[in-house]
C-alpha cells in the first residue's frame, strides 16, 4: 500500500467510521474520561493524517496531481511526459481547499475567544467578589446559575439565586465541578472541536464529536465532584440549577440541554461510577494509544515518501 493510500485509508476510517462507532458505544457513559480521550485521539489522528495526505497529494512525486496528469497525458496525447499545467491546477485546488478550511477554523476559534473576552469585560460591571472564595465572583440575580469562563482572576460565576438555594455541600460540589473543567482545560477542547466542525462538519466524526463531547466532559466533571462530595450532593445541586446556554468559551454546571442533564442525573443516581487507579490507567492508556498510533503511522508514511520531485 502506498503512503498516500494508507493516509487516505486512515482519514476514511477515522473520519467516517470511528465517530459513529464511538457514538453508539454504551460504555462511553460509564467511562466518560476514557471516552473523551478516545475522541481526542481519533480527531488528532484524523487531522494529522489529513495534513499528511495534503502534503503528499500536493507535493509528492506520486501524488494525485501527478498521477492525474500522467493519465491525461498518456490517454490524450499518447506520450509519457507529465504535463505541468494540469498538475499545477489540481495542486492549487487542493491547497486552496486546505487553506480555506484552515482559515475557517482559525476564524471560528478567534471569534470564540473574542466572545469570551467581551463576556469577561461585561462581567466586571455586574459582579462582586466573594470574600470566602478567591476564584469566585457573585452575580446578583435570582436565577440559580453557576458557570465558569476561563480567566486569570475569578473564573467561576455564581448567582445570588444559587447561593440562596444551594446548601453548603451542594455549592462546594458545584464549585469542584467547575474547577475540574478549568483544571483539565475542557473549554479549550470544546472550542477547538467547535472550530474544526465549522470547516469539517461534513465528516461524521467531527460532527459527532461536537455533539457528544460536551456531555462526556460534563460527566467527567460530575465524576470528579462526586468523588469528593458524594453523588447525592452533585445530583441535588444539578436539580436546583437552571438550564441555560453557557457563554461562548464557558461551561455551565447545570448545562443547557435537558436531555443531557437527564443522562447526567441518571448516571449519578442509578449507575455505578467507576473510579480508582485502574480507571486512571485505562484513561491514560487509551489517550496515549489513540493519539500515538495514528500519528506514528502517519509520520512513518510521510517520512518514507519523498515530498518533492
Amino acid at each position: 500500500m502506498s503512503p498516500l493510500a494508507g493516509l487516505g485509508s486512515i482519514v476514511l476510517i477515522l473520519g467516517v467510521g470511528a465517530g459513529p462507532l464511538l457514538s453508539r458505544s454504551a460504555w462511553c457513559h460509564q467511562l466518560p474520561r476514557v471516552a473523551a480521550m478516545a475522541w481526542l485521539g481519533v480527531m488528532a489522528g484524523l487531522i494529522a493524517s489529513a495534513i499528511g495526505m495534503v502534503a503528499l497529494v500536493s507535493t509528492g512525486r506520486h501524488g494525485l496531481g501527478h498521477r492525474a496528469t500522467e493519465w491525461l497525458t498518456n490517454c490524450w496525447h499518447h506520450h509519457d511526459e507529465t504535463g505541468g499545467p494540469v498538475s499545477y491546477v489540481l495542486n492549487a485546488a487542493l491547497l486552496g481547499g486546505a487553506l480555506a478550511a484552515a482559515f475557517i477554523v482559525v476564524t471560528r476559534y478567534r471569534r470564540t475567544l473574542a466572545h469570551r473576552r467581551r463576556h469577561q469585560e461585561a462581567l466586571q460591571f455586574v459582579v462582586r467578589v466573594s470574600t470566602d472564595l478567591d476564584d469566585v465572583c457573585i452575580l446578583d440575580h435570582p436565577v440559580p446559575v453557576v458557570y465558569c469562563v476561563p480567566s486569570r482572576m475569578r473564573p467561576i460565576v455564581v448567582s445570588s439565586g444559587a447561593l440562596d438555594q444551594l446548601e453548603n455541600t451542594q455549592l462546594q460540589a458545584v464549585l469542584t465541578h467547575e474547577r475540574a473543567h478549568l483544571r483539565h482545560r475542557h473549554h479549550l477542547l470544546l472550542a477547538t472541536v467547535d472550530a474544526l466542525a465549522a470547516a469539517l462538519a461534513w465528516l461524521p466524526t467531527i460532527r459527532e464529536a461536537r455533539r457528544r463531547l460536551p456531555l462526556l466532559l460534563e460527566m467527567t466533571a460530575d465524576e470528579i465532584a462526586a468523588r469528593r462530595w458524594g453523588r447525592d450532593a452533585v445530583a441535588m445541586a444539578l436539580r436546583k440549577l437552571t438550564l441555560g446556554p453557557s457563554p461562548a468559551g464557558g461551561l455551565a454546571a447545570g448545562g443547557s440541554d435537558a436531555s443531557q442533564l437527564g443522562h447526567r442525573l441518571a448516571r449519578l443516581e442509578t449507575s455505578a461510577i467507576a473510579t480508582g487507579p485502574r480507571v486512571q490507567r485505562l484513561t491514560w492508556a487509551t489517550a496515549m494509544a489513540s493519539i500515538a498510533i495514528p500519528l506514528l503511522i502517519s509520520a512513518s508514511w510521510i517520512a518514507a515518501t519523498p515530498l518533492f520531485c
